[in-house]
């Protein structure tokens, strides 16, 4: 007489423990397809893109140590002195263009060049200062400053740490010739 066992109910018996097998073997192999297929795509697997879980930190180049800016000193026949800031000089905010236009009217390589972007430098600056006089000079001047990043504000635009005159022109200098 062949042994019977008994399953109490919850367990597999023989033939459902084959197939829970199957089961398992196909869903590992599915599975590892679908891992095969997807690839290592971040938006698959968010988990590794958040910061907490991954690997990766922000590195940041440090700041620079100084900065400089350009300054124009504007002098009129009275002694006024007025200070302008080379993006101050167009009346449309176009920054690169009013630099450019403040290194070209310093700028020795092109004389007439040099002279036509003077005359219109003049021009806006006096448009800018308006005041009753003329105006007798424009210095540029180069101003350094220390950039502390942990304080508050990182630079000190009142204390600069060198100042160094470029060069200036006066009205006497552009006077055009008829």
């Amino acid at each position: 007489m062949k042994d019977k066992t008994i399953f109490e109910p919850g367990y597999a018996s023989n033939s459902n423990g084959i197939q829970a097998l199957r089961l398992i073997k196909i869903s590992l192999l599915i599975l590892l397809l679908g891992t095969s297929v997807v690839g290592k795509r971040k938006s698959t697997w968010p988990l590794v893109a958040w910061a907490l879980y991954s690997g990766y930190s922000a590195r940041f180049r440090p700041p620079e140590p100084s900065v400089s800016a350009i300054e124009l000193r504007v002098y009129t026949t009275t002694g006024d002195l007025h200070v302008v800031k080379p993006e101050q000089v167009l009346t449309i905010p176009r920054d690169s263009l009013s630099h450019k236009i403040v290194e070209q009217a310093f700028d020795d390589a092109d004389i007439g060049l040099r002279n036509a972007s003077r005359r219109y430098l003049m021009r806006a600056v006096s448009n800018l200062v308006r005041t009753n006089s003329e105006i007798k000079t424009i210095q540029a001047w180069n101003l350094s400053y220390q950039v502390e990043p942990l304080a508050v504000p990182p630079i000190q635009l009142q204390a600069p740490t060198s100042e160094v005159m470029l060069d200036s022109f006066s009205r006497e200098d552009i006077a055009e010739k008829d």
